[in-house]
């Protein structure tokens, strides 16, 4: 009787999740660079809400501005930004102010220039309306407060804590 070989032939070799999901990653962080991904998600904190409302950065492309001394190329990078037809002369107008706000998020020059492409923006359905409340305090809340610090005795202290636990109770309905 002959005897087989020992040796497994499987293929398949356990691997880490992190080895296997480096492929998936570099992909995305491909598409995506570190300055676009956080220009794309801090947009409204960088240009306002004004502006992250009619506008919105699109691609950042690169183009060769110069040759360092080891003939390396230097890169200049345009950000692209779709902004809506409504607002495209006062973007146009603080187009140095945005630029300037840009670099100063990163500490560094990141954006040489912007180019702008008038498009119509569609209004991200992810806003909630904002929730009306009832600022009023009745006589009940006022007292039930009131019992609670009643054996403090500076009156600026009671009042501040009074108005605290008022605004406190506010927000809890």
């Amino acid at each position: 009787m002959k005897y087989k070989n020992t040796e497994s032939k499987r293929t398949f070799v356990p691997k880490k999740i992190g080895d296997t999901l480096g492929k998936v990653n570099k992909v995305f962080s491909n598409k995506y660079g570190k300055v676009e991904f956080l220009i794309l998600s801090k947009w409204p904190q960088i240009v306002g809400s004004f502006f992250a409302e009619h506008s919105e950065p699109d691609k950042i492309s690169r183009q060769t501005e110069d040759f360092d001394e080891f003939d390396q190329p230097i890169f200049k990078s345009f950000l692209h930004v779709r902004v809506s037809p409504a607002a495209a002369v006062e973007f146009q107008h603080y187009k140095d102010t945005i630029l300037e706000k840009i670099n100063s998020f990163f500490g560094y020059k990141a954006i040489a220039d912007l180019r702008l492409q008038q498009n119509f923006i569609p209004k991200k359905k992810n806003e909630q309306p904002l929730r009306t409340r009832n600022f009023e305090t009745t006589d009940n809340e006022k007292k039930l407060v009131i019992k609670e610090i009643k054996n403090i005795k500076d009156k600026e202290l009671e009042k501040s804590i009074v108005n605290l636990g008022l605004s406190i109770n506010r927000e809890d309905t």
